[in-house]
């Protein structure tokens, strides 16, 4: 199974201060997020008792990249998941097994000032302990002229931006210099490319191998001297993306896009509410498809929603208990793609 996430590649980063700061409890949801700062580790925080999350919210600066990840602390084996968040509760990234084990790493540029929030839970009860480390960098393009060394696209919709100026021709294809991405298709999709330029007349290809299997290419689209490409039932699989000029002069900067249609994800229903134990208790049918679900609440159907936690069962326990005010709850689910 895997999970994707934005992020953006680095190849320098600067030198920051470093500091150890300590988790604090009660910290399940994200008003009551532990704050830190960039540059800082959590060290030997622990995920307890069923249904414990973690969170912690800080400060990063547009156009830094966002570098956060678990890693093992005292020997621990917890299997993490990794979820980050903007300051509006929208989700950004999700992360299962991006480090090493089956802790978890999320690289995400950071496209406003502003907070963000990062969620860690475990998949299993092994155990519970794991340290957080976050560092915010500021992000450089890394090298992506060769096939072999493409930049890599962790999840969808994708937007970045590059420039063929200094690189070689490596591909089939024009003689312009060219560019690779790389991604993997989690599920049998629709796949939409832009590419966007202004100083060059681009192109952009698809292929099922590194310079081999070239399934469709563009030297045309909507954004000025850019190139579109729609590919209808893109089976699952890794692909590559090559991106050049359709003259030997033509280089320069440009803008990419990338997004595919995926089936939805089956939403949980219908939720039953009962008490068990004096708490609310939420039950649904089992669903084909999603890896975890999201439980949210509010105190009335106008206001907003607010995250209260997360299961991998198809049942979550209301630790806060019932309220006074009138309370509602919905579940989402989370699919692998």
């Amino acid at each position: 199974m895997r999970f994707l996430a934005f992020f953006f590649i680095l190849t320098v980063i600067p030198p920051l201060s470093f500091a150890f700061v300590t988790e604090s409890e009660p910290n399940n949801t994200t008003a009551q997020a532990d704050r830190i700062q960039c540059g800082d580790t959590v060290y030997c925080a622990a995920l307890d008792g069923l249904g414990d999350l973690d969170h912690f919210r800080f400060a990063a600066v547009a156009q830094d990249s966002i570098v956060v990840f678990t890693e093992s602390c005292s020997g621990s084996l917890t299997n993490t998941v990794l979820v980050l968040f903007d300051d509006h509760d929208s989700l950004l990234a999700v992360n299962d097994n991006g480090n090493s084990g089956e802790f978890s790493r999320i690289r995400y540029r950071a496209f406003y000032t502003g907070d963000y929030v990062a969620r860690v839970l475990r998949q299993s009860f092994q155990d519970s302990l794991y340290s957080l480390v976050l560092r915010c960098p500021r992000g450089v393009s890394e090298a992506y002229d060769s096939c072999s060394s493409p930049r890599l696209i962790a999840s969808f919709p994708y937007y970045n931006e590059g420039s063929t100026r200094g690189m070689s021709d490596n591909c089939r294809g024009t003689l312009s210099p060219d560019v690779f991405y790389q991604f993997y298709n989690p599920v049998l999709s629709h796949l939409l490319v832009t590419v966007c330029s202004n100083p060059f007349d681009a192109r952009v290809q698809l292929m099922s191998e590194c310079c081999r299997g070239f399934l469709d290419d563009a030297s045309e689209g909507d954004c000025l001297n850019g190139a579109d490409i729609a590919y209808l039932n893109l089976p699952e699989g890794d692909y590559y993306l090559m991106v050049e000029g359709m003259r030997t002069e033509d280089v320069g900067e440009f803008s990419i896009e990338v997004n595919a249609l995926m089936p939805g994800c089956p939403e949980p229903g219908p939720v039953v509410l009962t008490a068990v134990g004096g708490y609310p208790f939420l039950d649904w049918p089992e669903a084909a498809g999603p890896s975890y679900f999201i439980v949210w609440q509010c105190p009335s159907l106008g206001g907003l929603w607010e995250h209260l936690g997360a299961t991998f069962t198809t049942y979550f326990v209301d630790s806060t208990g019932f309220s006074g005010a009138r309370k509602f709850y919905r579940v989402s689910a989370v699919c692998p793609w």
